[in-house]
């Protein structure tokens, strides 16, 4: 086969390259259009201060910061590096969903439900989520001065049944009457945190720092 040939050849598989790469990245971007904040926004302007369903979405990166989601359904939904910081999502459910990496920094999340749902990396720094429910949990889920102020041994509070959060960051965090009965707590820094009435029967607390507040 002459040069001439290979370097005809050559240029027309790369044009043939870029209108893929074109034609994808058109794709994707209907996808992502397909979950955007304003549509978001256009479904709760509808539902008129009523629960939204936000169920088996994939609303992974989305900036949803400061919004009333009030009592939304998040059942299975992707919500990996999205920011919900400031958020309100009080009694919002959060079962079987991917939280990874999520900023729910400043969120209120009084009584929400997170059974089974992937926290690895969430930032839940000042976040309330007095009353919430954790089951299941992830690594290095950051509670910094968070509320997690449960209620009393009646399963009223917050009750992390068997929640596995190794590494987690609960400095300067309000625990008092937390449920953390049987929780995998390893390598946890508790500096600072306010455990008053807080239950820990059962836990993991090997390699954690417990220089509690009071």
């Amino acid at each position: 086969m002459s040069l001439l040939k290979r370097e005809l050849i050559g240029r027309r598989l790369a044009r043939a390259a870029s209108a893929i790469l074109f034609i994808a990245a058109a794709a994707q971007a209907v996808v992502a259009a397909e979950r955007s904040r304003a549509q978001v926004e256009a479904k709760l302007a509808e539902a008129r201060g009523k629960p939204i369903d936000l169920a088996n979405l994939d609303l992974s990166g989305l900036d949803l910061s400061g919004l009333d989601l009030r009592g939304a359904d998040f059942f299975s939904a992707t919500l990996a590096g999205a920011k919900l910081a400031k958020s309100d999502l009080t009694g919002a459910n959060f079962t079987r969903a991917d939280l990874q990496n999520v900023d729910f920094s400043g969120a209120l999340m009084k009584t929400a439900t997170l059974y089974a749902a992937l926290l690895d990396g969430a930032n839940f720094t000042g976040a309330d989520l007095s009353d919430s429910r954790i089951i299941g949990g992830g690594k290095r889920v950051n509670f910094r001065n968070a509320k997690l102020i449960g209620a009393d041994p009646a399963n009223q509070g917050m009750v992390p049944v068997r929640a596995e959060l190794p590494d987690a960051n609960f400095d300067g965090a309000d625990l008092t009457r937390a449920n953390l009965t049987h929780a995998v707590l390893a390598g946890a820094s508790f500096t600072g945190a306010v455990v008053t009435g807080a239950r820990f029967d059962y836990a993991v607390l090997d390699g954690s720092n417990l220089s509690l507040g009071r």
